[in-house]
């Protein structure tokens, strides 16, 4: 019995070390997404604006730009973006099943680029071609690491290696809420631009000049398009990452408080008993000594 008790004890103490743990690991997790919150906020609308003034310039030059070439899709692209570390929930494991899921239905040939050590650690072994692999982003948001991978996704539109490039990510709806996306980055939808301007300034007019012609700006804010979306695809997912590893945090904390109070319980049941069971022991050997 006394064994028991000091093997409650240990692992009460081993309780609430995790419990402290993970009320630190939240409590940063929370100043994070504060953080990467303000980033994607701040992003969104200048992402918005520069698709409603393609839109706006979508008929300038859709027919010659390659980002608008639809070909016969012979070769896929799946970009998985996914987290670099774990204790995040169903955060990563929601996306790599939906990728192989993926995998598995296509009927074209379909070759991976990897975002983030969860999704590189599990396919690396499998069947599937990986092109290349970003695994140190460690949830900070520049735009010099998301404009390299743009260009690199970009090249491997351009030079014929994809011919349809699609992203699949956690986009973040709020606190609670993380939803798995997927969009297609390349080529380009003219009438996806179009749609979009039109309802944006719906019942907007005017006319703006542009220098030196419209299909000149038109053409050299593509690019940039691109490289927009993929920021805002990389925080939208660290906005998510930070966000569910937040609530599992939390929910590890109270799991850890309620589990702290039965092994408490138990240990002192352990105590109670032992007591007993040696004042029984004395009683019955001053029982015996009297007789």
């Amino acid at each position: 019995m006394a064994e028991n008790v000091k093997t409650l004890r240990r692992r009460l103490r081993s309780i609430k070390n995790t419990k402290q743990i993970t009320r630190a690991m939240e409590m940063v997790s929370a100043a994070k997404l504060r953080r990467a919150q303000d980033l994607l906020m701040a992003g969104r609308p200048y992402a918005s604006k520069l698709q409603e003034l393609l839109g706006r310039l979508a008929g300038s030059a859709t027919a010659s730009h390659p980002f608008f070439e639809k070909r016969e899709v012979r070769n896929r692209v799946l970009v998985l973006v996914t987290a670099d570390r774990g204790l995040a929930g169903s955060f990563n494991a929601q996306l790599v099943k939906r990728a192989e899921q993926i995998l598995r239905e296509s009927s074209t040939p379909v070759q991976l680029v990897c975002i983030g050590k969860k999704g590189y650690d599990y396919f690396k072994t499998r069947q599937w071609n990986i092109i290349f692999s970003v695994n140190d982003f460690n949830s900070k948001l520049t735009y010099e690491r998301t404009n390299d991978v743009a260009d690199r996704l970009t090249d491997l539109f351009l030079s014929g290696k994809g011919d349809e490039i699609t992203v699949l990510y956690n986009s973040f709806v709020s606190t609670l809420v993380y939803r798995p996306t997927v969009e297609q980055i390349l080529p380009l939808d003219p009438d996806a631009l179009l749609a979009k301007a039109t309802d944006t300034v719906e019942g907007a007019s005017g006319e703006y000049i542009m220098e030196p012609t419209p299909a000149a700006v038109f053409e050299s804010l593509l690019p940039r398009y691109i490289n927009s979306k993929i920021y805002i695809i990389m925080a939208e997912t660290f906005t998510a990452e930070h966000s569910a590893r937040m609530v599992a945090m939390s929910a590890a904390t109270k799991n850890s408080s309620e589990l702290i109070d039965k092994v408490s319980l138990s240990m002192n049941k352990a105590r109670q008993a032992a007591i007993t069971k040696e004042i029984l022991e004395i009683v019955g050997g001053a029982e015996a000594l009297k007789g």
